[in-house]
């Protein structure tokens, strides 16, 4: 099922979410569910970092499709530009 998209509406007032990196992703129901986390300073300790669940980000598989692709493109350009560096993975060794 296919529907066009009309066209795109920006609002301002959605909320903004900065995130330091994604806790989980699951897949349930037919839908992915990704869980966004912050690292915050402990305000009592100051030496303890405690990871905050910030968000939860849920779609259905074709817009998680969507979003790894378009991820993808941004790495290729990233990598492209010397910003990121590909991980190398160490070779098994036969047992």
């Amino acid at each position: 099922m296919n529907q066009r998209v009309e066209k795109i509406i920006d609002r301002p007032d959605a909320p903004e979410i900065f995130c330091d990196g994604a806790l989980a992703i699951s897949f349930r129901q037919d839908v992915l569910r990704l869980t966004l986390y912050s690292d915050r300073i402990d305000a009592v300790e100051r030496a303890n970092i405690n990871r905050v669940v910030v968000g939860q980000l849920s779609m259905p598989p074709a817009g998680f499709v969507d979003l790894y692709n378009q991820m993808t493109a941004v790495m290729a350009r990233l990598t492209q530009a010397g910003k990121v560096h590909p991980v190398e993975q160490k070779q098994q060794q036969p047992s």
